[in-house]
């Protein structure tokens, strides 16, 4: 099963929010935000397969990734919940939105739109790839050998948090490079579907980031027909790192 971490009280009186990461991230991402609500709601955070201490399984499709979610829920004992994603997590969240809409109150997707995307990540994945990790000496060889492919510092460090360490001091992906690697196209693009959740659904995009363009909500409306569409002004693509305060009031108002 996937590796969970609950913030706050699991009990009858308080929602639960389950929020997920995007492509190379993990469940830390989500900690500020988690630790802010914690007096309103129970937040589980979820590491989705082949990232953070989930497991390492074959396959990245988008309803493999979603029944992940769902044995999370009934492990649980979840039967409804608000769910949060961004990017890749906010694909898994649409797709699990839709296939199994009794099992989410209200939906929220952080910066990305249910359609494909060019691959726009392959030169960044093989510059991780070809990374010699485990002969590096320090995090910053590591930043430096990141910079020529990825230039802002923020980012840089987002995706370093994939960097751990054996117990001889040797740093290693903890991420399932391989098999994400392998399945990127897919991840990149996104499953044909003529379902609909007709719950609220709120999309939180960046002033920043083209992943959500202002042509892309007759597709939001036609999948999500109570889509609302929000933007941060001075976010990017990681509005709930990059902004925290703005991301959190708005996110906050949504599910009040």
């Amino acid at each position: 099963m996937l590796n969970y971490r609950i913030h706050g009280e699991r009990n009858d009186t308080l929602p639960v929010l389950v929020v997920l990461h995007g492509l190379l991230g993990s469940l830390d991402n989500w900690s500020t935000f988690a630790r802010s609500q914690a007096e309103q709601r129970c937040v589980i955070a979820v590491d989705l397969r082949n990232h953070g201490d989930s497991p390492a399984l074959t396959g990245m499709t988008y309803r493999d990734m979603a029944q992940d979610v769902v044995a999370v829920l009934d492990a649980l004992a979840v039967t409804e919940c608000d769910l949060m994603g961004h990017s890749m997590g906010g694909k898994v969240a649409m797709f699990l939105a839709l296939h199994h809409p009794a099992r989410v109150r209200r939906l929220i997707v952080v910066d990305i739109a249910p359609k494909a995307y060019p691959p726009r990540h392959q030169a960044l994945l093989q510059t991780m790839v070809s990374m010699p990790v485990a002969t590096l000496r320090s995090r910053k060889q590591a930043d430096e050998w990141l910079s020529a492919v990825v230039k802002h510092p923020m980012e840089r460090g987002f995706l370093l948090k994939n960097l751990g360490r054996d117990a001889n001091g040797a740093f290693y992906w903890q991420c399932n490079l391989a098999e994400i690697v392998r399945h990127y196209l897919t991840i990149s693009a996104f499953p044909a579907l003529t379902l609909q959740y007709a719950a609220p659904t709120l999309f939180v995009r960046g002033g920043q980031s083209d992943y959500i363009a202002t042509e892309d909500m007759p597709l939001l409306q036609a999948r999500f027909p109570q889509a609302q569409l929000i933007t941060i002004a001075d976010a990017g693509h990681l509005p709930h790192v990059q902004t925290p305060a703005a991301f959190t009031t708005a996110v906050a108002e949504f599910l009040a």
